[in-house]
């Protein structure tokens, strides 16, 4: 088990992004907005479609993930990333994995065994099964992971805000319509050193800007519990407080909801 992690330095945000396919109205380039919509996001038609990120020099890579999709159980993806060799005009490729997505809540998150520095990183997605016969991919993200040295405390909880319009007749039954269910978290750190405490606050003065955050619990977990675990979307904290008087240790409690 590692520490959590907080992604928020997205390449995606920064990079310039090319698809192998896209349908009219919905770019790639919808990935650089912040809201979940299918309607605001990125449309390839078919079942398969390659998503490369370059022109980001020194760009760190770590975690890896696709939110709001509309992949499959049986979908697959092909992580890769790499600089051009300018000794054959060519790339690079530094880092090549393959795996299942192992969608869960419409996301699949992967965390690569080190972090590797380069120009550019290709995301390549199979969903031969997929029933809409299209994928759809609103949100992304591609970057680094910071660790505070010490994890989050047991105090932390997880919930969620329920979308629902609820109708009672006369007779008391009641019917229920869904509309969204977004998942969130409290994450109480009350452990750490002024160096973690400036890092998150950088963090959330992105976050104010309306970026989303990537927060992973276990950057050491299998890519299921990944998926199942992560979170992507809006980050809030509280005021920072010295529970341990001069001691270089600070309470801070943070507060995540699913972007929808």
């Amino acid at each position: 088990m590692q520490n959590c992690g907080f992604g928020w330095q997205n390449n995606v945000l920064r990079a310039t992004l090319a698809a192998s396919a896209q349908v009219s109205g919905l770019p790639v380039t919808n990935l650089q907005n912040q809201q979940g919509a299918p309607s605001l996001g990125w449309r390839a038609p078919g079942t398969s479609a390659v998503l490369t990120l370059s022109g980001v020099s020194g760009a760190q890579w770590q975690a890896i993930s696709l939110h709001r999709t509309n992949l499959s159980a049986t979908a697959t993806w092909r992580i890769r990333t790499g600089s051009y060799d300018a000794s054959w005009w060519g790339v690079d490729w530094h880092t090549d994995w393959s795996g299942p997505c192992n969608v869960t809540n419409g996301q699949c998150v992967y965390i690569l065994p080190s972090i590797a520095t380069d120009e550019r990183c290709e995301i390549t997605i199979t969903d031969t099964t997929n029933p809409d016969g299209f994928l759809s991919v609103p949100l992304a993200f591609a970057g680094p992971l910071f660790q505070p040295v010490r994890n989050f405390s047991t105090q932390s909880t997880a919930g969620s805000n329920l979308g629902q319009d609820t109708v009672t007749t006369l007779g008391g039954s009641e019917f229920v319509s869904g509309r969204w269910y977004q998942r969130k978290l409290s994450v109480v750190h009350d452990s750490l050193g002024d160096a973690d405490a400036a890092v998150l606050d950088q963090a959330l003065q992105a976050a104010a800007t309306g970026q989303n955050i990537l927060f992973v619990p276990d950057p050491d977990a299998t890519p299921d519990v990944l998926a199942q675990k992560s979170l992507f979307g809006t980050l809030s904290g509280g005021d920072l407080s010295n529970p341990y008087g001069p001691a270089d240790r600070h309470s801070l409690t943070l507060t995540l909801a699913e972007r929808l």
